[in-house]
């Protein structure tokens, strides 16, 4: 159903990780899925690194000769306090690596990094370089034979940028030259990042309306005792202490943070830089390359506006600001729509009473002519009928569902776009009730259509549903796009429900 708006349902990609995530559901419910909360898990990671890192700074001694020593101290002396911390931190900051990677891939696999989405993508991007240098910069603070080797392939790489006079890995050809200012250097780059980190996090949540940064308590608890389980059963150690005069032969290796450097033995520095540039510049304009056509952003029709504020609330990437009135209606605000911003899911439509905030391509006329138009096409069909409104991304595709000639399904852009006079209109055309599935509660394309209908359902949120509806005759399910057969198996049992007062004798 469109009125000029293709709708796009998942493509083949977005099944496949929906199908995984379906198995992952089966487990944990999508009420702790972790893969509904990566950005959230990847914030708490920081957090146990920034308070990890303020405790191990108190007791780390920042001079060439004693931070090896004091890190040691910390890992066997006091492995019960130190070292556990140790093992956090360092757990930790793998941890915030992976989420990260997975966080990626799972946005672009659901397709949600186009358009509106460019600036979270992008500064994503960044993000994980800057988490990546922060975690290289952490482990040459320990001054082990790892930390020497990271420095000598680090340095090797820096010096191939035509901006040193002298050859940095000269300043490692003897101990001499590694001063107490050396580490200094270290520990500021080591906490100056995580602070960037900071910093570009709110650029990334910056046009996030209500983003979710603390993963679901028991969720948590979860992931605190995992970090805990870790660092008790296979702590973080040091290797022997950095020596200049000897050639390092093997060396702990970390594959998430270290990865750049065996690709030294194979190219050169120069070509290791242009390798890392050009996947950096082709992952950060994949937006653009894959982009496909948006719908037109809502229209507003002022003189409908009463500035209410609900569409502002609603809109899931801060597209809607209100502003001062323009007109001489006596309401104190208006609504604007930002359109580089708009999703054009329709979330903020279903949230005006007032037919103020309108899709070009689907307008609030053109859905309520297609609700009408449907019912009474299912006026000849015997027995109980049903409406169903779905979602474009979720469990059914199609208007017409074979073997269920007693419904007939409108398919909206999200399923927050149905405003609750939509769903009246069914029963005042004598259609027996009204079939509501939206995406998985948790995983909305839009993020919050499913939730802020659900909270109107239950008459939580304005516009509510009307009291005069009997809710037993409406059904409202939340499933991904995979659960087609959980669709049509509650859609045929809420059939039957329907369908038992109305077999009983007068």
């Amino acid at each position: 159903m469109s009125n000029g708006r293709k709708l796009e349902g998942p493509g083949p990609t977005q099944r496949l990780w929906l199908g995984f995530e379906k198995i992952i559901n089966a487990v944990t419910t999508s009420e702790y899925n972790p893969f509904y909360y990566l950005g959230a898990i990847g914030i708490f990671f920081l957090w146990v690194i920034f308070i990890s890192g303020i405790v191990l700074f108190i007791f780390y001694n920042v001079t060439a000769r004693g931070a090896y020593d004091s890190v040691q101290y910390l890992t066997v002396k006091q492995w019960y306090f130190g070292g556990v911390l140790r093992s956090l931190h360092r757990y930790a900051a793998q941890g915030l690596i992976i989420a990260g990677i997975v966080h990626t891939l799972r946005c672009y696999a659901l397709d949600r990094y186009k358009h509106w989405r460019w600036l979270a993508w992008v500064s994503g991007v960044i993000l994980m370089w800057l988490i990546w240098i922060g975690g290289i910069f952490g482990y040459w603070m320990v001054w082990d034979e790892r930390a020497k080797f990271i420095a000598l392939s680090s340095a090797r790489m820096l010096e191939s940028i035509p901006l040193f006079g002298m050859p940095l890995s000269l300043t490692f050809a003897s101990a001499r030259n590694v001063t107490d200012e050396f580490f200094y250097i270290i520990l500021v780059i080591h906490f100056f990042s995580l602070f960037v980190v900071f910093v570009l996090l709110l650029v990334h949540l910056s046009r996030i309306t209500k983003s979710i940064v603390n993963p679901p308590k028991l969720l948590t608890y979860g992931l605190v005792f995992l970090l805990f389980l870790v660092s008790l059963l296979h702590p973080a150690t040091s290797a022997p202490s950095a020596d200049l005069k000897k050639l390092t032969q093997s060396v702990p290796f970390d594959w998430l943070f270290m990865f750049v450097f065996p690709m030294l033995k194979h190219m050169s520095a120069m070509g290791v830089w242009l390798l890392i540039v050009t996947f950096t510049l082709v992952i950060s304009i994949v937006p653009w390359l894959t982009r496909t056509k948006k719908g037109p952003a809502t229209v507003v029709t002022q003189k409908n506006c009463t500035g209410c504020e609900l569409c502002m609330e609603d809109c899931p990437y801060e597209a809607i600001q209100m502003r001062p009135r323009t007109d001489s209606l006596p309401y104190e605000l208006e609504a604007v729509v930002l359109e580089a911003r708009c999703a054009s899911c329709g979330i903020c439509t279903g949230s005006c009473d007032y037919t103020a905030m309108s899709l070009p391509d689907m307008t609030e006329d053109y859905l309520k002519g297609e609700i009408r138009r449907c019912s009474r096409e299912l006026k000849s069909v015997n027995g109980a009928k049903v409406l169903v409104f779905s979602c474009s991304k979720g469990a059914f595709e199609g208007k017409e569902i074979p073997g269920f000639e007693w419904a007939r399904v409108l398919t909206l852009q999200c399923i927050g776009q149905l405003q609750p006079s939509m769903a009246a209109i069914p029963f005042e055309e004598g259609i027996d009730g009204v079939f509501i599935a939206g995406c998985i509660l948790g995983d909305c394309s839009f993020r919050f259509g499913n939730i802020w209908l659900e909270d109107r359902i239950l008459r939580h949120r304005p516009p509510v549903f009307k009291k005069s509806i009997d809710r037993a005759r409406i059904r409202s399910v939340w499933l991904a796009a995979v659960n087609k057969r959980d669709f049509l198996k509650s859609l045929a049992e809420f059939h039957g429900e329907l369908e038992g007062p109305k077999a009983k004798p007068a």
